[in-house]
């Protein structure tokens, strides 16, 4: 631990198999500013190449306050109580912004790898973008001081109204633009994952549509989506009533509509059905404008449908393949007759 008249800082390894919460020895206050600089791999499975760094594993707390997640491989944060800073790789799904685990300690028993992380506490009064440019290469590594300069310098902001689901944390993957005039979110999913979502309120009926126009320009997958280990995509979904949500997206190579499956992941088989809309790359860079009736999807693969549509979401996942996604997706609404509900 180093102090003087630059920021006090640790060094702290995290291995992908201990659970969950990891002391730091960094002592701070509320109103500190932090900075985390990590980088490392976390492997899911010993039989297939897929995890995450950073900015999918990190995150971190004081605790009594509430958990704080990386956008990047670097971070800085406000902390929001007096305390020991404590670090996590984050696996499963989170009970409460505390820190609890809804999923326990189990998921930990089948990863490898680790991160390392250097944290950083800056003093009162120092801006965190002026003292990172006053580090050497022996206070932390140069890559990453640069990465969060610039993180600092442009931030993106998530678009007004959405917030990113707290089981994915939040990202840098979406933000507000334009198409063709039309107020957009632009998605860029670089080996990363995260659900955007904003709430709505409306009867689901027989005439029900979902509207949204959209221009895809890479798909985050070559292969069809519909395994573990290939789900990397990019969609917009309704969340209903029932806890449970449909999803429509733009696949590499599973057939559209009748391909539609239950979601292949852990956790999220009973809850999500993705159906495929469009396949393949032709018509990627073009602008389309979809419709779908929301109440017959649901009936034809998912059941008897539920009364409301409460949220939108956009999904993004990209980090099982370590590709990229791009979308832009406007003038989303929803329909039921003459009624028109605007989400974006």
């Amino acid at each position: 631990m180093t102090h003087g008249a630059g920021p006090e800082s640790v060094h702290v390894s995290l291995p992908g198999d201990r659970p969950p919460w990891t002391p730091t020895g960094l002592r701070v206050r509320a109103g500190d500013r932090v900075t985390l600089l990590g980088s490392g791999f976390v492997r899911w499975s010993p039989r297939h190449d897929v995890g995450a760094g950073t900015k999918y594993h990190l995150w971190g707390r004081v605790p009594g306050g509430e958990i704080f997640g990386c956008t990047a491989d670097t971070t800085t944060a406000v902390v929001d109580t007096d305390g020991e800073l404590e670090l996590c790789v984050y696996l499963g799904a989170w009970a409460d912004r505390s820190g609890t685990l809804a999923t326990g300690d189990a998921p930990y028993a089948r990863v490898s790898g680790g991160l390392e992380v250097t944290v950083l506490r800056w003093p009162d009064g120092v801006d965190p973008a002026d003292g990172l440019a006053g580090l050497g290469p022996d206070d932390a590594a140069p890559a990453l001081v640069a990465a969060e300069r610039e993180r600092l310098a442009h931030p993106i902001r998530r678009p007004e109204g959405w917030e990113y689901l707290l089981d994915f944390g939040p990202g840098d993957i979406y933000r507000a633009t334009e198409l063709d005039g039309a107020p957009a979110i632009e998605v860029v999913c670089d080996d990363d994952a995260g659900i955007l979502r904003t709430p709505v309120d409306v009867a689901l009926g027989p005439d029900t549509v979902l509207e949204w126009t959209w221009r895809v320009d890479a798909l985050p997958s070559a292969v069809a989506e519909d395994t573990t280990f290939t789900h990397d995509y990019l969609s917009i979904a309704v969340e209903f009533d029932s806890g449970r949500d449909l999803t429509w997206f733009w696949s590499a190579g599973c057939e559209p509509v009748t391909g539609t499956f239950a979601c292949p992941i852990r956790g999220w088989r009973d809850r999500e059905t993705h159906m495929p809309l469009r396949s393949g790359t032709d018509g990627l860079g073009v602008v389309h404008r979809e419709r779908r009736h929301v109440h017959a999807d649901h009936e034809r693969f998912m059941g008897p449908a539920p009364e409301r549509i409460v949220r939108v979401w956009l999904i993004a996942v990209s980090h099982f393949g370590r590709g990229t996604g791009r979308a832009v997706f406007s003038d989303i609404v929803l329909t039921d007759g003459d009624t028109r509900v605007r989400v974006l």
